[in-house]
């Protein structure tokens, strides 16, 4: 018992330096020299539509304030389904410029439990999902710019719904937005041919599945298999559901513990300390009651 107490002091003493360690580099942010153990960072390949000035739009409060402001100065009018459709095209402009290609993760200088959590089990756990901290990156996967897109319109009460499309090569992610009755499609990171699609008064992806010549000519940029193998193959999220419940439950959890971990394991080490050192005492006590039991 005791050498189990001792060697239970040593791993909680241990995983409380190394967190206490983790948590002050972090709040060094891009200096912590833990980052090199990151994952790599995307390069923009000067072909998507990013303007990086558009990096102050670092939270979703902020990117929302700007599209009403474009939204305002546009002079657009009209009744409830008119806006959705303008201010949607607005926030899909924004989208595009905001961004360039590139999954974004958390790190030793934003939150170090994610990553070594994702290390040791699902690789994916620390692909952030957190609207606001995506927000805090230049680049952004299919997943993650729909987020934030379909986040926008939520604050505008737009309703919304994910498309999961996974081919036998690779898969995507994009959504629907709902007005005029029927649902529109949108695809901020792969970036369809928008004139394409609005000639059609964006039609959803039922129907580009159904008129594969429309949706190549959508995506002319990519190779015709490519598109064909993803596109046949959709799920729908639910209607104006987080499309990944689960992912922001984990991430706000383990960006708290990244902060405040080192307590726990301290708090763990000082209640078995305690344990340790009374344990001599505990067995004094029983060697006492069978030296001298109760008459």
């Amino acid at each position: 018992m005791k050498r189990i107490l001792f060697g239970t002091q040593v791993i909680l003493f241990g995983l409380f330096g190394f967190s206490l360690m983790a948590t002050i580099l972090q709040l060094f942010g891009q200096s912590n020299p833990l980052t090199q153990f990151d994952h790599n960072e995307p390069v923009y390949d000067h072909i998507e539509q990013y303007d990086p000035s558009l990096a102050r739009l670092n939270s979703i409060d902020k990117l929302r304030k700007y599209c009403d402001s474009l939204y305002q100065a546009s002079g657009f009018t009209g009744h409830q389904d008119q806006f959705i459709r303008d201010y949607t095209g607005i926030v899909s402009s924004v989208i595009r410029k905001r961004f360039f290609f590139g999954y974004s993760y958390y790190g030793f200088n934003s939150n170090y439990m994610a990553l070594l959590m994702s290390k040791a089990t699902i690789h994916g756990l620390s692909a952030i999902v957190i609207p606001d901290d995506i927000l805090k990156y230049p680049f952004a996967a299919c997943s993650q710019q729909s987020i934030v897109f379909m986040e926008v319109l939520h604050a505008k009460g737009i309703a919304t719904r994910k498309i999961s499309l996974k081919g036998k090569i690779s898969g995507h992610f994009c959504f629907e937005v709902f007005y005029n009755g029927g649902w529109h499609f949108h695809d901020p990171s792969l970036e369809p041919d928008r004139n394409v699609l609005n000639s059609y008064d964006r039609p959803g992806i039922v129907f580009l599945v159904s008129h594969r010549n429309i949706l190549l000519k959508a995506y002319n940029r990519y190779p015709p298999d490519e598109i064909l193998d993803i596109f046949p193959n959709y799920t729908y999220g639910d209607i104006n559901k987080f499309p990944a419940p689960r992912a922001i439950i984990f991430q706000k959890l383990t960006k708290f513990l990244s902060y405040t971990g080192w307590l726990f394991f301290l708090t763990a080490f000082l209640a078995i300390r305690r344990k340790y050192l009374q344990l001599p005492q505990l067995r004094t006590g029983v060697e006492s009651q069978e030296l001298f039991p109760a008459i």
